[in-house]
């Protein structure tokens, strides 16, 4: 339900950090659920919290852009009953989509004691 760091592999041999953002809704008095849509921003920092979208620049907020305005938006993979249905972007390469696929369909959530 966090967002997840993670990197995709490049056929130059590097590596492509992002940003893996589950999207979430209220559901009544039950909280929240997932929706099966996953977001996915490029990753400049690695390890930090947020999308720098949702950061402050130079100790002043500004607003969040839209996902086809903000450079930093590569597309979402869209999951229906488990399972992949599609990718709506144009930027992530079919192999790239099927490395963040297996990914988000094998991720476990880190138990914090």
């Amino acid at each position: 339900m966090n967002p997840v760091h993670t990197t995709i592999p490049q056929a130059d041999g590097s590596d492509q950090r992002v940003i893996i953002e589950p999207i979430i809704e209220i559901d009544g008095a039950n909280g929240y659920r997932a929706t099966g849509i996953f977001k996915i921003y490029k990753d400049f920092f690695g390890d930090e919290a947020h999308l720098i979208s949702d950061s402050t620049k130079s100790g002043e907020e500004y607003e969040s852009l839209n996902d086809e305005e903000n450079e930093e938006y590569l597309g979402k993979l869209v999951f229906e009953n488990g399972s992949i249905s599609h990718f709506e972007g144009r930027i992530l390469t079919l192999a790239e989509q099927a490395y963040l696929t297996v990914f988000i369909e094998t991720y476990q959530e880190p138990d914090f004691l």
